[in-house]
């Protein structure tokens, strides 16, 4: 089974039995990178994500070895046991509000330490299970493959020991580890194989780098989940290729254990049969029948499952053909493809395909190869355009090779590296493809399409931009049609990063030269489509809103592109996005016909217009109301499309904002990863802007506003428009929303949000900041009719949102006549009522943002004395691990030093800081030496 499909399993039954009120020990052989990686976190998560209210413990075995240096008398079992129950002691205690658990379980937590025998020590362990379970609890011990000292039955029956109801324990052991399957509660069972998820955690752990989800499923793919391939793969990829900005060769590294294990198999066969399954392979699309005219025999049935498989989508080399041809000797591999060669015809890709691998391809074999590879890559297979390219890059293949076929072999890889969403690549192939001083306008405009869809995902440059947009007029002159759509296709870039001024130039540009081109002849189909776009472009962009609804439903618009369009047109296929893009922003609730169309037009050609469609729908999302569904269909596409690149970086920050408002703190953290690996560019590049504002919206909502404050200052003193902030305008609303003081603490914030308000489109975001500003006069009939818009529109977003933003702005006016809401009698009373809806809207419907923002404001309710600028408590209650905690961290130490002082986990140190925090009323650890000493507690 599929490694993701067996580790939720293992999770479905776990939190089965959680549920209804049982406990279970769970025994997982599991692959590992020990001290860097294990799948504990993950299958946590998913249990978490059936069984929302269970506690989530991460036992640490290092603190039994540390255990045991202090006190040796200590068995192994003995000190599995005191190091697990004192750190679910730890987690379950931490924090001042958990006194009262704590003054119940420390002594039991004594008797486990001090008990005589193991007999006693374990009667002990279950009477503290027994009292400190309240609610289901999932522990999970992770056995590394370098930990000699605790062996995996020690582990077991540590586990077991304190396996009780409801509280499940899930070891994880080494994968070769021995399992035997037993009845629930007591099972074992095996996860040999990994999921896309899982590679990507694992590489990012084990390279210190980003780790794109699409590279991450692609290495999963080709490995096929094989925990030795995946190192080796991922750990052979370079920074930038594990990103996904670099482009990868197709054959990624095999792990030499694959290599051992293939060999052994390989050559167990027969001469002629061994030369057989290399030879399939060898070809650039399988053929056995070609294969058994040379070598009188196909590979026999014993190794089929050794054969290569057809994959339609793009995808590297799978590792095992890979570590087939690796068995073969490089001298008899050039044997083998010059006996291939001959079975093909003269004049064949396929014949140049065999020539070049064995070293003795000519020029005119140069050039088959380069016309086959840019036809596969218009209209046919992208696996066989990638493979030819690489075979092209390496060795001394192009070393002979004209100006004129190294300039088409550039430009190739460009194309290529653009379809597959890698833009660095892209970005420097085009650009010197561009260049080419032997190049043809139509091949310098084809170039710098190119370059600019790659280029806007690097980051923007407003000056560049001008000089390309010169270059493109010039060209204009020989075809003008192209050279249009090009600044159509520069002018939208700009518009998403919200660029008006340079974008208007570039729109009139190309409405200039379309117009004078319709003057000679008759325009085509594609290039009055350009037109009409190019106009209502303008007019979108010059706040002409009716203008450009009235261009975009009169015009013969296309809702796709003519058939036989090649991929490579990417100025074609950019206004199929650029039309998508300006019907989402129309009238929310009013489904957009061309969008749909277009939307199915995109599908499937090639990961990069896979992104920009994945990218649209998180726009509409966003417009209309995300729902959790949608956004786990966004979750799971980015393992499959290369998401970064869509819209040039606006639909990953989207979708990174449904994250945020769905999602576990892991998961935001790597979506908000994926927008800060954009480059910071130029100012005309806002992905790192976009990013604050995701980052100050988060922290917000657990009451820290201090970088929403500022984010927010310098952005009103500076008159930023609204459109730079289009991808996280609903995060800042959400802000307000959340602190509504923000807009008396901010000077001029209030003024800057009104003077922006309006320029939606009719978005609900502007109804939210009607009421969020309006007067004391109108502001309870707008709420009335805010309130009536969104149960009438079914999206429990926007209901929690609309509520939340009625509570804000009725907090600001608590004597406001509220009689025409109909909710109660005063307006502190609808606070209430309107609060805890949302909060139970947010709770059914798994928002995690809004969760925790109605828990805050539950919270400062509670207790009028902490404000939400987060001052702090009185009377700080600190236990006496707390102080040690809080004292060691504000003298510098970090959270390894502190734990390895006083004998605890990191994470146990971690829980502490935060139960610290909460209690001081601070924000983060630079706070805290400053807060012990104005409580008195910060010591000697």
């Amino acid at each position: 089974m599929h490694a993701l499909g067996r580790r939720r399993l293992v999770a479905r039954v776990i939190a089965d039995r959680l549920n209804r009120g049982l406990g279970s020990f769970c025994m997982v052989a599991a692959p590992s990178l020990p001290g860097v990686w294990t799948l504990g976190p993950a299958l946590a998560a998913d249990v978490a994500a059936l069984q929302r209210d269970v506690r989530i413990i991460e036992v640490d075995i290092a603190a039994g070895r540390s255990l045991r240096l202090t006190r040796p008398e200590l068995s192994a079992d003995s000190a599995l046991l005191i190091a697990s129950v004192d750190q679910i002691f730890d987690d379950l205690c931490a924090g001042p509000e958990q006194a009262h658990l704590h003054r119940k379980l420390e002594s039991l937590r004594t008797a486990v330490q001090d008990a005589a025998t193991v007999p006693e020590r374990v009667e002990a362990a279950g009477a503290f299970i027994a009292a400190a379970c309240r609610h289901p609890i999932l522990v999970t011990i992770c056995a590394g493959r370098t930990s000699n000292e605790f062996s995996v039955e020690q582990m077991q029956r540590a586990a077991a020991f304190i396996a009780a109801t409801p509280v499940a324990v899930v070891v994880l052991v080494p994968e070769d580890a021995a399992a035997e399957a037993d009845n629930p509660p007591f099972f074992a069972t095996a996860i040999r194989r990994l999921g896309a998820d899982d590679v990507r955690d694992l590489l990012a752990a084990a390279t210190s780098a980003y780790v794109d989800p699409m590279v991450a499923g692609l290495v999963c793919r080709s490995a096929a989940g094989r925990f030795a391939d995946v190192l080796a793969a991922g750990t052979n990829l370079t920074a930038a290729e594990l990103s996904g900005r670099e482009l990868p060769q197709r054959d990624l590294a095999v792990s030499a254990q694959t290599r051992r294990e293939l060999g052994e198999r390989i050559q167990a066969l027969a001469p002629e049969h061994r030369d057989a399954l290399v030879a399939v392979h060898l070809q650039l699309t399988a053929d056995t029948d070609v294969v058994q005219g040379v070598f009188g025999v196909t590979p026999p049935p014993e190794v089929e499952d050794l054969l290569p498989a057809p994959d339609p989508n793009p995808a590297p080399a799978c590792a095992t053909a890979t570590a087939v041809v690796a068995t073969t000797a490089s001298a008899a591999v050039r044997k083998l493809h010059a006996a291939l060669a001959q079975a093909y015809e003269v004049g064949t890709p396929e014949r140049a395909w065999h020539l070049l691998g064995a070293h003795a391809a000519s020029a005119e074999d140069l050039d088959r190869l380069l016309a086959a590879a840019d036809a596969e890559l218009r209209l046919g297979d992208i696996n066989v355009a990638w493979r030819i390219s690489d075979a092209l890059e390496q060795g001394p293949t192009m070393r002979g090779a004209t100006a004129s076929q190294v300039g088409r072999a550039r430009e190739l890889r460009g194309q290529l590296a653009l379809q597959l969403g890698c833009t660095l690549t892209a970005a420097s192939q085009l650009l010197e493809a561009a260049r080419t001083p032997t190049a043809s306008p139509e091949e310098e405009l084809a170039a710098t399409a190119g370059y600019i869809v790659a280029r806007g995902c690097e980051g923007l440059s407003l000056s560049e931009d001008a000089r390309l947009a010169a270059r493109l007029t010039e060209l204009g002159a020989h075809t003008p049609a192209t050279a249009a759509r090009c600044l159509v296709l520069l002018a939208a870039q700009e518009r998403i990063a919200g660029e008006a001024d340079g974008a208007g130039e570039y729109l009139r540009a190309a409405i200039r030269l379309l117009e004078a081109y319709a003057a000679r002849t008759h325009l085509t189909p594609l290039d009055t489509d350009t037109l009409i776009l190019a106009r209502a472009l303008l007019a979108r962009t010059q706040g002409r809103q009716a203008d450009a609804a009235a261009l975009l439903e009169g015009g013969p618009l296309l809702t796709t592109v003519p058939a036989g369009t090649a991929r490579s047109d990417v100025t074609a296929w950019g206004q199929v996005v650029t039309r998508a893009l300006l019907a989402a922003e129309g009238e929310p609730g009013q489904p957009p016909v061309i969008l749909e169309p277009s939307l199915s037009a995109l599908a499937g050609v090639s990961p990069l217009y896979d992104a920009q469609a994945a990218s649209l729908r998180a726009f509409l999302a966003d417009r209309l109301g995300w729902t959790r569904q949608v956004q786990e269909e966004l979750r799971s596409e980015c393992f499959r499309v290369p998401l970064r690149v869509g819209l040039a970086g606006l639909g990953m920050t989207m979708v990174a904002q449904g994250a945020m408002l769905f999602d576990d703190a892991a998961s935001v953290a790597a979506w908000r990863s994926a927008v800060a690996v954009a480059p910071p560019g130029s100012s005309a590049a806002p992905q790192q802007l976009w990013l604050s504002v995701l980052e100050a919206a988060s922290r917000l909502a657990d009451g820290d506003d201090s970088l929403a404050g500022l984010l927010l200052g310098p952005a009103v003193a500076a008159g930023m428009q609204r459109e730079r902030l289009r991808p996280v305008w609903s995060s800042i609303i959400d802000m307000v929303i959340s602190e509504p003081m923000l807009l008396e603490r901010v000077p001029g914030l209030k003024r800057w949000l009104e003077s922006r308000r309006g320029q939606g489109h009719g978005e609900p975001n502007d109804r939210l900041l009607a009421v969020l500003l309006a007067d004391d006069a109108e502001a309870a009939s707008l709420m009335s009719g805010l309130l009536l818009e969104t149960v009438s529109s079914g999206s429990a977003v926007r209901q929690v949102r609309a509520d939340m933003a009625c509570a804000a702005r009725l907090r600001r006016s608590p004597g406001l006549d509220v009689t025409e809401l109909g909710i109660g009698p005063d307006a502190p009373s609808c606070v209430r009522m309107l609060e805890r809806r949302a909060a139970e809207l947010a709770a059914a419907n798994g928002m995690s943002f809004w969760r925790r923002v109605t828990e805050r404001q539950a919270r400062c309710d509670e207790t009028p004395a902490a404000a939400s600028s987060g001052a702090a408590r009185a009377t700080p209650e600190l236990t006496d691990t707390e102080l040690r905690v809080a004292r060691l961290a504000a003298q510098g130490r970090r959270n390894k030093e502190i734990a390895a002082e006083l004998y605890m986990a990191v994470r146990t140190v971690e829980l502490r800081l935060t139960g610290v925090y909460r209690a001081l009323g601070i924000a983060s650890r630079k706070d805290l030496p400053k807060a012990l000493a104005a409580h008195g507690l910060a010591g000697d």
